[in-house]
């Protein structure tokens, strides 16, 4: 995706989210992986490296995580979340204000659980919470087969504000866009 200002405001929000549901399909898309950014319990921001899994029909971005996992602690004090999404050949930035919802054990992860591999099951079946020191001696998780889905979890976005960045040696291009009344409005700024 570049920056087309030819394009209308609602066009442009369309063209990124069309590319965001390709990278959830393309592993080697480089917005398949993103970095999030919460805020922490002593409201410390932190950030993280995440595998972006999916798009809803209403552009809510799915990612994937372990009930247990701190962050979404950090999300259930503060829902409001920042995404950030960079691909280094066309050197474009992508930066998505959110809030933020927690699904656990509902239809949305029933979906979800059933289209992954065993292999990828197992990353929310370990039986330590991440974050948790390994045993001393013990190189590999001990995971549990047992634990089904119960830690599953998948975080949804809803985007509120989206900031495109287009570096070039030809001139930066810049575009901001909130959604505001059911309708996204944007407009052209200085980098």
């Amino acid at each position: 995706m570049k920056i087309d200002f030819t394009k209308t405001d609602e066009t442009i929000v369309e063209d990124l989210f069309n590319d965001l549901e390709n990278a959830a399909k393309d592993p080697k898309h480089p917005f398949r992986l993103c970095v999030l950014a919460t805020t922490e319990v002593d409201n410390i921001p932190t950030q993280r490296t995440l595998v972006f899994r999916g798009l809803l029909p209403s552009n809510e971005m799915l990612i994937f995580t372990d009930y247990r996992s701190p962050k979404l602690q950090e999300i259930k004090l503060q829902k409001q979340v920042s995404i950030l999404f960079y691909h280094p050949e066309k050197k474009l930035q992508i930066r998505i204000q959110a809030i933020a919802n927690i699904h656990h054990q509902d239809t949305t992860c029933l979906v979800e659980w059933n289209k992954l591999s065993k292999v990828n099951k197992q990353d929310y079946q370990t039986e330590l919470p991440p974050g948790s020191d390994l045993p001393i001696g013990e190189e590999e998780l001990t995971h549990n087969a047992e634990f089904g889905s119960d830690f599953f979890s998948i975080i949804s976005l809803k985007p509120t504000k989206v900031d495109i960045l287009q570096v070039s040696r030809m001139g930066h291009k810049r575009f901001v866009s909130r959604f505001e009344n059911g309708m996204w409005n944007g407009r052209r700024v200085i980098p």
